[in-house]
C-alpha cells in the first residue's frame, strides 16, 4: 500500500488518550492545585502538550506530504483548519459568556472578575498564545489552539524545508530536534524560564517549532522500516523517555524526541497491518471526539463546580471525582461533535469550496 495514502488510526486513539489524561489532570489544578493537582504523575502536562504539537505536525504533514511539489494552496489550507477548531473555540467562548451573564442574573458580579474584554478579543483572533493580556482567563486551554495556529501559519515553509531535505530525511528530523532545544536554551537565557513553562506568552513559538519536530517525524518515518515487535517496543520506550523528560524538565527537545519515537512507531505499526488497541474502531470513534473534550472540558467543569455549590454539594477532588467529572465531558462531546463539528467543518469547507470554483469558473468565462 502507498504509504502517504495510509491512515494511521493508532495516531486517532492516541489523540482520546491525551486528551482524557489532560482533563482529568485539570480538575485537580483549578480545584485543588496544591494537593491533587499537585501529583507528579498529574502534572505531566509540559508531555501532554507537546505530544500533542508533533502529533499534529506529523498528521499534518502526511496529509499534504504527497502533494508537495505543487504549489501549496495556503487559503484552501487554513480554511480547513479553521472548520476544524474555530467553531468548538467559538462555542466555548459562548458558554463562558453565557456562564458569566448568568452569574450577573443571580447577583454574583464576582463570578466576572478576572475576565477582561481585550482577553475575550485576543481569543476571537487566537492571539491568547501570543501574550495578550488576559488571553488566559477565557478557557485556559486554548492557548494551545492558539499555537498550533502559529504552526499553521509556518507551515507552508515547514513543507518547503521537507522537501528540499528530502534527500536527508533522518538528518532533517534530527536538525528539527535541534532547533527546539535551540530554541528552548535562548529562551532561557533570555527569559529565564523554559520553554514548556511558555503558554500565554510564548506559547506560540513553543507550538510552532514543536509542530517542526512532528514534521520532521513524518520525512524521517520513510526510512522508519522496523517489524511490528519492534515498532512496538520503540513506542514504549518514547513514551517512557517524554514522560522521564517531563519529570526531569531535561528540555522540550527531548520530549518531543520521545513523543515522536512513539507516533513514529504507532504509525508503523499501523502501516504493517498489525495495528493496536487504539487503533480499535471504538478508539478511533473516541479519538474523534478528542477536541470536543478537549476544548469543551474547562467550562463543563466550572458549570459542574457551580452547580455542586448551589446545591451546597461539597466537592472533594480525588481520583474518583476527577473521573466523575471527566466522563460527564467525554459523554457530551459525543453529541457535540456530531451535531455541531461535524456539520460547521463540512458546511465552512464546502462554502470555501463552492466560492473557489465560482472564482475559476469566472476566470475561464
Amino acid at each position: 500500500m502507498d504509504i502517504s495514502r495510509q491512515r494511521f488510526d493508532s495516531l486517532t486513539g492516541l489523540r482520546f488518550i491525551l486528551a482524557i489524561w489532560i482533563a482529568y489532570f485539570h480538575v485537580g489544578h483549578m480545584y485543588d492545585h496544591d494537593g491533587f493537582g499537585a501529583l507528579p504523575y498529574l502534572e505531566l502536562g509540559v508531555a501532554r502538550v507537546d505530544v500533542f504539537f508533533v502529533l499534529s505536525g506529523f498528521v499534518l504533514s502526511h496529509i499534504y506530504w504527497n502533494n508537495r511539489n505543487r504549489p501549496f494552496a495556503f487559503g484552501d489550507f487554513m480554511v480547513a483548519r479553521i472548520a476544524r477548531i474555530y467553531p468548538l473555540h467559538i462555542l466555548a467562548l459562548g458558554i463562558m459568556l453565557g456562564f458569566l451573564v448568568l452569574g450577573l442574573v443571580m447577583g454574583r458580579a464576582d463570578m466576572a472578575e478576572g475576565y477582561p474584554l481585550e482577553g475575550l478579543f485576543a481569543n476571537l483572533f487566537m492571539m491568547q498564545s501570543f501574550g495578550v493580556p488576559g488571553g488566559a482567563a477565557w478557557n485556559f486551554p486554548a492557548w494551545a489552539i492558539s499555537a498550533e495556529f502559529a504552526g499553521y501559519l509556518a507551515f507552508p515553509l515547514y513543507i518547503w524545508l521537507a522537501t528540499k531535505m528530502k534527500a536527508h530525511r533522518t538528518l532533517f528530523f534530527g536538525l528539527c530536534l535541534l532547533n527546539v532545544y535551540l530554541v528552548d536554551q535562548v529562551h532561557q537565557m533570555l527569559l529565564h524560564r523554559e520553554l514548556s513553562s511558555s503558554t500565554m506568552a510564548w506559547g506560540a513559538l513553543r507550538g510552532a517549532v514543536v509542530m517542526l519536530a512532528g514534521v520532521g517525524a513524518r520525512v524521517a518515518f520513510e526510512d522508519f522500516k522496523v517489524s511490528g515487535f519492534r515498532a512496538g517496543v520503540y513506542a514504549l520506550a518514547g513514551a517512557g523517555g517524554a514522560l522521564l523528560a517531563a519529570m526531569n524538565h531535561v528540555g522540550t527537545a527531548f520530549v518531543a524526541a520521545g513523543g515522536a519515537l512513539m507516533i513514529m512507531s504507532l504509525a508503523r505499526i499501523d502501516a504493517e497491518g498489525k495495528g493496536t488497541f487504539l487503533a480499535h474502531p471504538t478508539m478511533c470513534a473516541l479519538g474523534g471526539w478528542s477536541y470536543a473534550i478537549f476544548i469543551l472540558h474547562v467550562p463543563t467543569f466550572m458549570i459542574m463546580k457551580n452547580a455542586l455549590d448551589i446545591l451546597g454539594v461539597n466537592f472533594v477532588v480525588n481520583a474518583w471525582t476527577s473521573l466523575g467529572f471527566t466522563l460527564v465531558v467525554v459523554t457530551i462531546a459525543y453529541p457535540i461533535h456530531k451535531l455541531i463539528e461535524e456539520p460547521c467543518r463540512k458546511a465552512i469547507r464546502g462554502g470555501w469550496e463552492k466560492r473557489s470554483r465560482r472564482s475559476k469558473e469566472a476566470q475561464t468565462a
